[in-house]
């Protein structure tokens, strides 16, 4: 068995998005839940948006000249996020998994990135386990949850712009600990559906649609509410978010708002680690 990584190509998205798919399909098909990537076409969506970003590095693992899996590392703010992580299911438990990880700990090493997050499928407890040898700590859970929509349309709830950055920046660092400006900037570009809510003309809560997309808001409440809002004009499949057990009255806040429970996350890093101090719906990479 010859086992090389190699810099992930445009020309190898196709392959790379049905892996995707086909890897994600036979977990939760396995596991009874809901398919995260039903069709190839939203693994290509996926792998196509983290393959070509400039803030993203990302290999595919080739194995006797097939490729058969891939990983990808986010550096472009202060907390790096790894994933998605894929090996073709025909090929898993031959030690690909830990190649694709040891990779993305290894890169971001040499890019100096003090902290990597990533989200791991709680009911995979393989990869929890390899995660977990190689160095990262569990450090919360996160509720997938499905957004329900407001019923009345909010008029201080608009559609994100690139003017909204320096706010985004300020919210995120407040709600996170660290500022997600260059990702936001990405997602607008990307023409990632995101969305802001005004007090006074002032944005206290952003959203991007999305597993990829993140929120932060000056409150829970603003940040429910936002959730609520921007379910409103997303397809049902965009409008979900991941919200964490380490704020349980937040998770109790949308459970009576209306918003569905879907399945659960660990939430692990490698480095130094410091809780989120404000209101936030984490991306599923960090």
């Amino acid at each position: 068995m010859a086992l090389e990584l190699l810099p992930a190509t445009a020309a190898a998205i196709p392959r790379l998005s049905v892996i995707c798919h086909e890897a994600f399909s036979a977990l939760h098909d396995r596991c009874g839940v809901e398919r995260d990537i039903p069709a190839p076409e939203v693994g290509e969506m996926i792998i196509g948006q983290v393959a070509q970003r400039p803030d993203y590095t990302g290999v595919m693992a080739v194995l006797d000249g097939e490729i058969v899996g891939s990983n990808f590392l986010f550096f472009g703010d202060e907390v790096g996020g790894v994933g998605p992580i894929t090996v073709d299911p025909k090929v898993q438990s031959k030690g690909i998994g830990r190649a694709l990880m040891q990779w993305a700990i290894d890169e971001a090493r040499r890019r100096e990135i003090r902290q990597v997050r990533l989200f791991q499928e709680a009911i995979n407890i393989t990869s929890f386990s390899l995660y977990t040898a190689l160095g990262f700590d569990w450090r919360d859970t996160g509720v997938l949850m499905q957004a329900t929509p407001a019923g009345e349309e909010d008029p201080d709830v608009r559609a994100i712009t690139a003017d909204d950055l320096p706010a985004i920046a300020d919210l995120s660092r407040r709600s996170f600990g660290f500022s997600r400006e260059v990702d936001a900037g990405q997602l607008i570009a990307w023409q990632v559906p995101g969305f802001v809510k005004l007090r006074g003309g002032k944005p206290v809560a952003y959203l991007f649609g999305t597993l990829f997309g993140h929120a932060g808001a000056e409150t829970e409440e603003d940040l429910l509410a936002l959730a609520a809002q921007a379910a409103r004009h997303l397809p049902p499949p965009v409008a979900k978010f991941i919200c964490p057990m380490s704020r349980p009255g937040l998770y109790r806040k949308a459970l009576a708002t209306g918003h569905r429970t879907g399945k659960l996350l660990s939430y692990m890093s490698l480095g130094g680690y410091t809780p989120p101090p404000g209101a936030h719906f984490p991306s599923i990479q960090c």
